[in-house]
């Protein structure tokens, strides 16, 4: 039961920051209604974009959603109906930035505390990529446990997607960094 529960929220996450390179709080923000349609005006292809709400700099951003990122959401979000009578739950979120509860929305990224569903903190997220660590038995080169926070996600993210021939600027733009300099530090 917890050991899954754990093991599947770790997937979730790595794969989720893996795939978009989104701060923490943004991932904790993603709802059922940032996945929207784009339709490309020549050929008439509908794209899936991941809406991602405005977090340090109040920019909103839309990332493309691939097929491996398209096949985590799917899995989140079917898992959430099963959880719940067939509907992803509404739940409000605390942001410890802004000192808020938010109003319920049909979060991705949260779970069943014992009778209520929360966004998880984090706390909790860090603790569940810790878990994953340890259980995967990873050391360094010295035989050190490694530890990665969801930030250096998206260190990995923007080192993919440049090497891979995306342009610094664009990257930047996608990280919602507003000086390049940041992105390329």
């Amino acid at each position: 039961g917890r050991n899954e529960h754990e093991a599947f929220w770790s997937w979730a996450t790595i794969e989720t920051l893996r795939h978009t390179g989104v701060r923490i709080e943004e991932l904790q923000e993603i709802t059922h209604l940032g996945l929207v349609s784009y339709k490309l005006p020549k050929t008439g292809e509908i794209v899936p974009m991941l809406q991602i709400v405005p977090s340090k700099n109040n920019e909103e951003r839309l990332l493309m959603v691939g097929p491996e990122l398209a096949s985590v959401l799917a899995t989140i979000i079917t898992r959430l109906r099963n959880d719940n009578g067939g509907s992803v739950p509404l739940t409000a979120r605390y942001d410890t930035h802004e000192r808020v509860i938010g109003q319920p929305l049909p979060h991705l990224f949260q779970h069943r505390v014992g009778w209520n569903w929360k966004v998880p903190s984090s706390n909790t997220i860090q603790n569940w990529l810790n878990a994953t660590l340890a259980r995967a038995g990873i050391v360094d080169a010295a035989g050190r446990a490694l530890g990665y926070t969801p930030h250096d996600f998206r260190r990995l993210w923007a080192t993919e997607v440049v090497t891979n021939g995306l342009p610094v600027h664009i990257a930047a733009r996608l990280m919602g960094h507003r000086n390049l300099n940041t992105t390329q530090s």
